[in-house]
């Protein structure tokens, strides 16, 4: 009885896991889906930009999270080395 019970509460844990796992990842599709729509915040950039934004925050999901987190008024500042960052590399 002890081996089911501690089968059971290992199952658990790890459908937990799986569950936020998937939680995640659907999140962050969907945060990928609106990446244009999110662009639109930081005035200043141009549609060539834009797409190259898009590129980059698709591609890059640790400055994906990082854009969304920041304050608005710090977004036009981040995407700009994003964008230099991206033309030292290129």
């Amino acid at each position: 009885m002890d081996f089911l019970g501690n089968l059971h509460a290992e199952t658990n844990s790890h459908l937990e896991m799986i569950s936020t796992r998937i939680g995640y990842e659907f999140y962050m599709g969907k945060a990928r889906q609106e990446i244009f729509d999110k662009l639109g915040i930081a005035e200043g950039l141009t549609l060539a930009q834009c797409y190259k934004l898009c590129n980059i925050l698709g591609d890059k999901h640790q400055c994906l999270e990082v854009f969304i987190g920041m304050p608005p008024n710090a977004h036009l500042g981040y995407l700009l080395c994003l964008i230099e960052d991206e033309q030292k590399v290129g």
